[in-house]
């Protein structure tokens, strides 16, 4: 009588190791949580994510499930609209990928221009409306900073008069290119390629890069190239409005990419 038992227990043991092992490390089921992709995904669907094909290549328009490179914890959802090697033009408007153009988001962040004596008061007040500092430059007379629209509408209802917005750029000027990196390639460093992979170099380098007035150093050595360890990509969610993706994350590395969506 306790053998027959042994094997059914066995056998079910048997039936959840591959269970588990089939979830973790193939497919997975998932829940899609927001609207970021609407109208392909809506949320409440479940959706099914191949984890073996991010082995293989991913093809342009695929959607991909892949992980936050700022935190790992958190999962989001996209489409793959830029592959290693392509071109990506910054453009007054958005981004141009093979000819399409991905507008930004609606609340990404603008340059706006504060007088030089009204520094303190405005790095004071961010600190207490808990708005992050990003890309603070000087200039002769001010001092510039990136905020999305709605954080420069709580500033201004505490000081009106304090942001001035910043000269926007001439559409006719010649585009800012960047290539999205390619693993064991080399990669030329400019002003755009340090805005959009900063957190990539920084990760990349193990803590041997600093960026400072506008340039890279690698264990405090200027350095104009760099060869990427890993594949990065463009992810765009189909609906900008609520979107996270690479115009807030900048370039996806492959190893951030859970898997391929492939059916609900």
């Amino acid at each position: 009588m306790k053998r027959p038992l042994t094997h059914c227990a066995l056998g079910l043991l048997t039936a959840l190791l591959i269970a588990v092992s089939v979830g973790r490390f193939c497919v997975g089921r998932y829940a899609v949580a927001t609207r970021a992709m609407q109208p392909s995904l809506r949320p409440g669907e479940r959706i099914v994510v191949d984890k073996l094909h991010r082995h293989y290549a991913i093809s342009r328009g695929a959607i991909v499930l892949f992980r936050s490179p700022h935190d790992g914890s958190a999962l989001l959802l996209g489409r793959c609209v830029g592959l290693p090697g392509d071109t990506l033009s910054v453009t007054s408007s958005g981004y141009l990928i093979r000819g399409r153009l991905y507008p930004y988001p609606v609340d990404s962040p603008s340059v706006y221009r504060v007088p030089r004596d009204l520094r303190l008061s405005l790095l004071t007040l961010l600190c207490f409306l808990d708005i992050p500092v990003r890309h603070l430059t000087d200039d002769t007379a001010h001092f510039r900073l990136r905020l999305t629209p709605s954080e420069a509408g709580r500033v201004r209802q505490t000081l009106p008069l304090m942001l001035l917005p910043a000269p926007r750029p001439d559409p006719s000027a010649p585009h800012a290119r960047f290539i999205l990196p390619a693993a064991r390639c080399p990669q030329r460093i400019d002003g755009i390629s340090l805005r959009l992979c900063r957190e990539a170099l920084l990760r990349e380098t193990r803590g041997h890069a600093a960026i400072r007035s506008g340039r890279l150093f690698i264990d405090g050595q200027p350095a104009t190239t760099y060869t990427f360890r890993e594949d990065y990509y463009w992810i765009l969610s189909d609906n900008a409005a609520v979107a996270i993706d690479s115009r807030h994350l900048g370039p996806i590395p492959r190893s951030a990419i859970v898997g391929l969506v492939v059916g609900r």
